[in-house]
């Protein structure tokens, strides 16, 4: 009996995921999301302040953008631009299947940075790197989730900016086989970053490469968490609300209820995903999905088709090739 071909590990239940890794679209996608963020970061380093909140919003803002600006450059050059209906489903944005499935993950989306926060917090404070506020400011505490959840809707725009790319790329890397396709996403996010932690953004007290190694690592295992949900939950939406509520809801709560006993290193000591303390519960989190079989079961799907042409393939028919089937 022949040995059956073993398929690569995509995600199932979606239209448009490619069968093989569509390396031209990936590597244009890179090119114009790295360039993109180093102009920001060039932008922001000359005329503006690293650490200004509201340089943050603007520059950072802006360097938001580039991942989709990086996804609509690539599907023109590959001619999945030509099928919005598919390059939307492919990453993620299409009709549930279930509206009430959808909520689910979308409420998990929202609390889970709140128990990571909870969770880095706890590490700190045991550690002696971070003490609460004494009384807890519990007034303080309401008027900042109440500010920060005003602003969050809007504020969710840029972080679809960012999301929207990246969820591209995780789905062209996808046939690489699941752990591989989400753990260089997962890098690839992290260096996107580097631009600007190798200018001390986050990282005051850090040489630059140092930071960036350091923010890189936190990516990869708050990548592999959105990579869950993103692909668990068939759809873009909860990995773009567990990112907002990750930046916009709940890193500014450590300074409003203590402080790290170095300020410098605050990022360091209480950030999500930057700090040492959010690796270890991030961990804790990607084990527990592990044990459970939530990422095993993320099967392969027998019926993946290709989500648009190569570049090669759009000067003319490649010979050879198999539409339909998997790796």
């Amino acid at each position: 009996m022949p040995t059956p071909v073993r398929q690569s590990p995509v995600i199932h239940g979606h239209d448009g995921i490619p069968s093989k890794v569509p390396w031209c679209a990936v590597i244009v996608y890179i090119g114009v999301t790295f360039t993109g963020i180093s102009a920001v970061a060039l932008a922001w380093s000359r005329s503006g302040d690293m650490n200004n909140e509201a340089d943050a919003l603007l520059f950072g803002g802006l360097g938001m953008c580039t991942p989709t600006l990086g996804l609509l450059i690539a599907a023109t050059v590959t001619g999945e631009i030509r099928r919005p209906g598919r390059l939307l489903a492919s990453t993620g944005i299409s009709r549930p299947a279930s509206w009430t499935r959808l909520a689910r993950f979308l409420a998990i989306a929202l609390l889970l940075p709140f128990a990571l926060l909870a969770a880095t917090l706890a590490i700190a404070t045991s550690a002696g790197t971070y003490r609460f506020h004494e009384p807890f400011p519990a007034g303080p505490l309401v008027s900042e989730l109440i500010t920060n959840t005003v602003t969050f809707v809007p504020l969710l725009v840029l972080v679809f900016g960012e999301e929207w790319g990246w969820g591209y790329l995780l789905t062209r890397l996808l046939p690489l086989g699941l752990l591989r396709g989400i753990l260089l996403s997962g890098l690839i996010w992290g260096l996107f970053h580097a631009p600007l932690t190798l200018q001390g953004y986050l990282y005051l007290d850090l040489p630059g490469p140092v930071g960036a190694a350091l923010f890189t690592l936190g990516s990869i295992l708050l990548g592999c968490v959105m990579a869950w949900i993103r692909i668990a939950s068939s759809s873009l939406w909860p990995a773009v609300i567990l990112h907002g509520s990750s930046n916009l809801l709940v890193n500014p709560i450590p300074a409003v209820v203590g402080a790290a006993v170095d300020p410098r290193a605050t990022a360091f000591h209480t950030s999500i995903p930057g700090s040492w303390p959010s690796w270890i519960a991030l961990s804790t989190v990607i084990a527990v999905l592990v044990v459970t079989g939530r990422f095993r079961a993320l099967s392969p799907h027998p019926e993946i088709r290709p989500s648009g042409k190569s570049c090669e393939s759009r000067r003319g028919p490649a010979t050879g090739s198999a539409s339909g089937t998997s790796r």
